[in-house]
């Protein structure tokens, strides 16, 4: 019997997109599927997300010693990111989540705030820009904390695409001032 179910659940899972499960029923195991998620055609696009190459970790040194390691005031880096959609007003709205950690180097001063640069773009493959912005993350070093993580939430509206879905989420660390 419950193979005749399992075959259907995997196959709602993987047309489901990024979101529609969302969680698994205590009693049963099974999950609890989310129809909010779903449109009339179907379940909601969620572009995928890639953290750029290069951008994944971002270095200040103390002066112009770039790479030296005695120099290190901190190093950034993204640990994990996330995403969920929907539709609404003719817009997917995306909610990009991104989280990572600090770590103090040798010339960082006891309690410091500081802020991280990081970049979420909305990309039409191979096409336009849809969204691109730097978001500064403040983060606080302390005596006690010299290895803070930070997480923040983007929200983000781009144009449906329709049954195109040629969409890319694109997180990483950012030193340019402007989008």
């Amino acid at each position: 019997m419950y193979q005749k179910l399992i075959l259907p659940v995997l196959a709602l899972l993987v047309l489901s997109g990024c979101n529609a499960v969302s969680s698994l029923n205590p009693i049963s195991k099974k999950p609890v599927v989310d129809l909010r998620e779903f449109s009339k055609s179907g379940p909601v696009y969620c572009p995928k997300i890639e953290l750029r190459q290069g951008t994944e970790s971002f270095n200040v040194f103390e002066g112009d010693a770039t790479g030296d390691p005695k120099k290190l005031i901190h190093q950034a880096r993204i640990d994990e990111t996330a995403r969920e959609c929907s539709i609404a007003n003719g817009q997917l709205q995306i909610r990009v989540g991104i989280s990572g950690r600090v770590l103090a180097g040798p010339r960082s001063p006891s309690s410091n705030t500081l802020t991280v640069p990081v970049r979420v773009a909305v990309v039409k493959f191979q096409e336009s820009v849809l969204y691109s912005e730097i978001q500064p993350i403040s983060v606080q070093i302390s005596d006690f904390d010299r290895t803070p993580d930070f997480v923040t939430v983007v929200n983000v509206a781009v144009p449906d695409p329709g049954d195109e879905r040629d969409y890319i989420i694109y997180v990483g660390f950012d030193r340019k001032d402007d989008a």
